[in-house]
């Protein structure tokens, strides 16, 4: 086929040695002819990209971001904000808090949720969740760390988790609980 180059499924997943690519091993070969000591991907640097982020909701002094499909994408960008802005008074209302993250995955929306930190409720977001947070308390939901066993299995899983949140302190103004 004339275009089987451009195809990934057709491209070798990894050049034999430790470059990346021709060039890149060229200018290796050429800088050791020059008598100099370079190593090769030594270190990795973090760096940000600025972007802006807008929550759904604002209600009072806490925004609310809600979430149909929690993709990979938007968890990161989530984690992102959070870290750049770790006061911000957010939670997050998951429509979905048992669907799981992908089709390999075994963990659910709400564990991520839950293991980051993030504050979050399922929709509709019940009555006293939504009063809490407006009196300044800053509750979560929280997910059952094992499966109940027997003829109640099916009916915890496919349970709204309605009466599980738990408030944390309302001095803690950023919604996230702080590490012990």
């Amino acid at each position: 086929m004339p275009f089987d180059r451009f195809n990934r499924a057709h491209r070798k997943r990894a050049r034999p040695g430790p470059y990346r690519s021709q060039l890149e091993e060229d200018i290796g070969a050429d800088l050791v002819k020059l008598g100099h000591v370079a190593d090769y991907e030594p270190e990795k640097f973090e760096y940000t990209i600025q972007r802006k982020y807008t929550p759904d909701f604002r209600v009072g002094d806490f925004f609310i971001e809600v979430k149909g499909w929690f993709s990979a994408s938007d968890r990161s960008k989530l984690l992102a904000v959070l870290k750049a802005n770790p006061d911000l008074p957010l939670f997050v209302a998951l429509q979905m808090p048992n669907q799981r993250l992908n089709a390999k995955s075994k963990t659910t929306v709400a564990q991520w949720c839950t293991k980051h930190k993030i504050p979050w409720c399922p929709t509709p977001i019940p009555a006293d969740f939504l009063t809490a947070w407006a009196q300044g308390k800053r509750p979560t939901f929280r997910v059952r760390d094992r499966k109940p066993e027997g003829a109640n299995h099916q009916m915890a899983l496919n349970s709204t988790m309605t009466d599980q949140f738990t408030v944390t302190a309302a001095a803690n103004t950023s919604g996230r609980r702080k590490k012990p």
